[in-house]
């Protein structure tokens, strides 16, 4: 069937999810700094867990004159103050508005020492410094902060390396839900309904395309299913707004938002299930012991 003679709506949202598409397709380079061999093993092969594309992630030889070209760096630092030492060399001949740091298995007595030594050798923000005790927290906290920064590179990113999909699956949930419970809570009778519904499917899109999953007619109707549970949470809420007029927008917002969250939370153990990459299960995975923090994860 050809685009034109689809209905508009429909042609819409094939022409958003083309653009998501587009941009989840541009390649991302990782480069991984860490100061010994091991270490960068380690750490590569932890990034790379469910990836079909090992060779986005190139590793940064400490001892490099001219360090490989990365879209995003990743720098590994450990307890040990000569290794910090050995590794800001290079991190200094870096593009350091591209770079992350990674404060790996540092006791919290010295935690605050060790974020200001970076932070001052390399003139970097805070955002750009973030402590990392686990596996776990390298696909959450540390995934967080690297969004947040480069909120471009969340779709690419999540779907060239899985591990960072989960945390990025979620932060999309979240700024959806937050959109819908403001306009939920608008006193907008009708017209809120196709906005909230527009939302929650362009938002499935973007999961979609973090997870690797192509959009296909069978997956719309299993999206659409998802979205039917959201219409159905926003019909309750109508009802409020009828017995409560004032109380009842207030209401409809929080079912806008807890609806919303509802949906994402199920679309996202979906897509895990049915991803093509290897979703590591975190929750079973080890902390970084201090002493020895290569062998933690």
């Amino acid at each position: 069937m050809a685009l034109a003679s689809l209905p508009g709506p429909v042609q819409e949202l094939w022409s958003v999810w083309r653009e998501i598409e587009g941009k989840a397709a541009q390649p991302i380079t990782l480069g991984l700094v860490a100061s010994t061999a091991p270490d960068r093993e380690h750490w590569r092969d932890a990034l790379l867990i469910g990836s079909h594309d090992p060779e986005r992630l190139k590793l940064v030889d400490p001892d490099e004159p001219s360090p490989a070209f990365a879209d995003l760096y990743i720098a590994v630092i450990t307890t040990n103050t000569g290794m910090i030492t050995r590794e800001l060399p290079v991190l200094a001949r870096l593009d350091r508005t591209k770079l992350m740091v990674a404060l790996v298995g540092i006791p919290e007595h010295l935690m605050a020492t060790r974020q200001r030594e970076v932070l001052h050798t390399l003139d970097l923000s805070a955002d750009q410094v973030v402590p990392v005790t686990s596996l776990k927290d390298l696909a959450g906290p540390f995934a967080r902060a690297v969004f947040e920064r480069f909120p471009d590179m969340v779709i690419p990113l999540s779907r060239q390396f899985p591990i960072f999909r989960s945390e990025a699956g979620w932060q999309e949930v979240q700024a959806t839900a937050k959109q819908n419970a403001v306009i939920g809570a608008l006193p907008l009778p009708g017209a809120d309904l196709p906005i909230m519904t527009a939302n929650q499917v362009k938002m499935l899109m973007r999961i979609a395309a973090m997870f690797d999953m192509p959009l296909n007619v069978e997956r719309a109707k299993e999206l659409l299913a998802v979205v039917g549970g959201g219409l159905a949470m926003r019909t309750i809420s109508r009802q409020f707004v009828k017995v409560v007029p004032w109380a009842g927008w207030a209401i409809a917002g929080g079912i806008g938002y807890s609806g919303t969250l509802a949906m994402g939370k199920a679309a996202i153990e979906y897509f895990k299930r049915n991803a093509p990459s290897h979703q590591v299960k975190l929750e079973h995975v080890h902390p970084v012991q201090t002493e020895d923090p290569v062998q933690g994860v």
